[in-house]
């Protein structure tokens, strides 16, 4: 009980020093990205906001 603890604080420690790079390489490769990517603009509020971004009419 003890280990598994201090392992999983440990694990998050290093996923929140880490996370940018771990973002990164994630979305490195392309079927990756192009699943979030559509994922996210599954989310009515992201796609919204996208889309009047940079398609103002």
């Amino acid at each position: 009980m003890f280990m598994t603890l201090v392992i999983s604080m440990v694990s998050v420690f290093f996923i929140y020093q880490y996370r940018y790079r771990l973002i990164n390489l994630v979305l490195g490769t392309r079927w990756i990205r192009r699943l979030a990517v559509s994922g996210a603009l599954q989310i009515p509020f992201i796609r919204d906001r996208f889309y009047s971004r940079f398609m103002p009419f």
